[in-house]
């Protein structure tokens, strides 16, 4: 799939310096939030970049990143939420490394980790393949965390790339 939506251009620099750092076919990660959603065609703002994967691949992330590493890869744990974390900035644009993430349900059991390298998908982004989590994902995890506005959002863009037939 084509990308629909651009980044902003500081964005833009930081995911070219990634992907060429950390090609996608040598490490299993994906852009997930907004940029992600951006790509896909969900017209939000974007803040920052997201890179989502499984604990090894955020190690090998922080790795490969090591030189704009402002925070070392740790496990973290909120209320709903467990991953390990770690934090970055390329070309002024803060860097999110996120690795094997958990939600807690409403019971309290924790979900599995999803399998970044199964569910993402490729986005074709200034001649460049960018690996994405799809927006069915997206909304799925926003609901776990309760963030259901969010969720709504993904949802009904879901619904309007179905009706236009791009889905």
């Amino acid at each position: 799939m084509k990308a629909v939506l651009d980044l902003p251009e500081p964005h833009a620099r930081a995911l070219e310096i990634i992907l060429e750092r950390v090609p996608p076919d040598e490490v299993p990660w994906a852009l997930t939030g907004s940029a992600g959603m951006r790509l896909q065609g969900v017209d939000v703002p974007v803040h920052d970049l997201d890179l989502q994967s499984d604990a090894r691949g955020v190690r090998e992330l922080e790795a490969r990143l090591s030189d704009f590493m402002r925070q070392g890869v740790r496990e973290w744990v909120s209320e709903r939420t467990r991953s390990l974390d770690g934090k970055a900035e390329i070309e002024g644009v803060s860097v999110e490394l996120i690795g094997d993430i958990c939600h807690r349900a409403v019971g309290g059991e924790w979900s599995a980790p999803p399998d970044v390298a199964a569910l993402r998908v490729f986005v074709e982004w200034r001649s460049r393949r960018v690996p994405v989590m799809p927006l069915e994902h997206e909304a799925e995890a926003y609901e776990r965390m309760g963030r259901l506005e969010k969720a709504a959002l993904l949802r009904e863009a879901i619904r309007r790339r179905e009706e236009a037939g791009d889905a």
